[in-house]
């Protein structure tokens, strides 16, 4: 939808570690979190879904300077993960196409098509659902926080924990 607009960009670097049980967890190494002033105002439907208002983001950098230091964040070397890839992706297109600068090479992966083929029997595949699930059975470590959804970073940081969940059940050793 191209007449919406980036009014956050949020990334957390992660690589992966063994914890003392000799469970794969994930490692958080930075984050990146940057409010980003749009061409126009905030919708109030959007601001009720992620608590960001046109005074929030009136002193913030144009699209072009967040997405300069977001690329420069995320280096050559990382792959991007992303919840419905697509969508993220059309945006960050837009903004780069409009602003043109070195695009990113970085290989895209979508967990939302990954959750689908490790969960299929799962009722839903939306993030939040998936995080609560695998909260209730132990197998993140963090406390989900519904009130603090919507929010780049902490999607970001749900996102982690449900990745390397989903990870460690794929490759999970058969018996």
């Amino acid at each position: 939808n191209q007449k919406d607009e980036i009014i956050e960009i949020g990334a957390v670097k992660f690589t992966v570690m063994t914890d003392p049980k000799g469970r794969v967890v994930p490692k958080n190494l930075g984050e990146f979190n940057m409010l980003v002033k749009p061409n126009m105002l905030i919708p109030a439907e959007a601001s009720s879904v992620n608590h960001i208002y046109d005074k929030d983001v009136e002193n913030a950098p144009a699209v072009g300077e967040a997405i300069k230091a977001f690329t420069a964040f995320c280096g050559q070397t990382s792959i991007l993960i992303a919840h419905n890839a697509n969508f993220d992706a059309s945006f960050l297109r837009a903004a780069y196409q409009k602003n043109p600068q070195i695009i990113p090479g970085n290989p895209v992966v979508d967990s939302l098509a990954i959750a689908k083929a490790i969960l299929p029997e799962a009722s839903s595949h939306k993030l939040g659902i998936l995080a609560k699930m695998f909260e209730r059975r132990g197998e993140i470590g963090m406390k989900i926080e519904t009130d603090k959804a919507h929010r780049a970073v902490y999607d970001c940081e749900m996102l982690m924990e449900v990745f390397v969940a989903l990870l460690r059940r794929r490759f999970k050793e058969k018996d």
